[in-house]
Parts: structure tokens; sequence; C-alpha cells
């Protein structure tokens, strides 16, 4: 047996063992989001989301819904006012380049983005709304599947 052999054994084992690691934690995956609204039967607030019992079903406190569509709306906002106030104080201080720093640092973007769930309830379909970022939406959208 050479040395290629040797590491050809070694992945197929760890990969064999990645697989089964990922098939057992696949039913206990959750994540925590922030909850605005939407579903009659859950408070808004910081809440438990796990994958359901089949295919594009999630657990919210575990209630279970069925969902239809998933999208990310992104939004952003910049604060203008802390901006130039980082200006001033980085223009103040340190001169030119702190003038330009200072906005930078002051007028960081806020991220406001939203991961909009619609679900089937019976004949009709409603809307829930979770504040997340961009990563959290990946992670809510892997619940699904």
């Amino acid at each position: 047996m050479g040395i290629f052999d040797k590491f050809k054994e070694d992945f197929k084992k760890d990969f064999k063992k990645g697989l089964e690691a990922g098939r057992a934690s696949a039913a206990e995956r959750s994540i925590r989001l922030d909850y605005l609204g939407g579903h009659p039967n859950i408070k808004a607030g910081e809440i438990k989301v796990a994958n359901g019992s089949s295919k594009y079903t999630l657990l919210l406190n575990g209630n279970e819904i069925m969902v239809t569509k998933i999208e990310w709306d992104e939004k952003g906002k910049r604060s203008s006012g802390k901006a130039a106030a980082g200006a001033i104080v980085g223009g103040v201080l340190t001169g030119g380049i702190g003038l330009i720093a200072g906005a930078a640092i002051g007028g960081r973007k806020k991220d406001n983005s939203l991961a909009v769930v619609t679900y089937q309830d019976g004949p009709l379909e409603s809307t829930i709304y979770f504040r997340c970022d961009q990563k959290e939406y990946q992670k809510l959208s892997a619940l699904l599947l």
C-alpha cells in the first residue's frame, strides 16, 4: 500500500463519518430568529425555528407550518447624523484622513433585512416575518430541505 492509497482510505473514512454526523444532526437543526409577527398563535420576539416533520415544513415554537414560499427582503439604513458627527470628531482629532475615516465609521449601515415566509393555513395562505441577515436567511432556507 502506497502513501496515496493511505490518503484515499483516510479520506473515505472521514467522508463517511461526516455523512453519518450530518444525517444525525439534520433532525436536530434549529436556529433562533427575531420573529416579528404573522402567525396567530405565536407572540413576537425571539423564537426557536426548527425543521419540521417533512420537507418544506418548519416548527415555530412547536407550531408546524407548511411553507409555500420564502423570500429575503434586504433593507439597510445609514444614519447621516452619525456620519456627520464621526466626520467632525475625526477631522478635529486627526485632520483630513480622520475626517474620511470618521464619516465612514459613524455612518455604518444598519441591517433591517427580513425573511418573508408564506405558509399554507388550511385553504388560505398567510405570511410571517423574521428579522434576519443573509447568513440567518440561508440557515432558515436550509431547514426546509
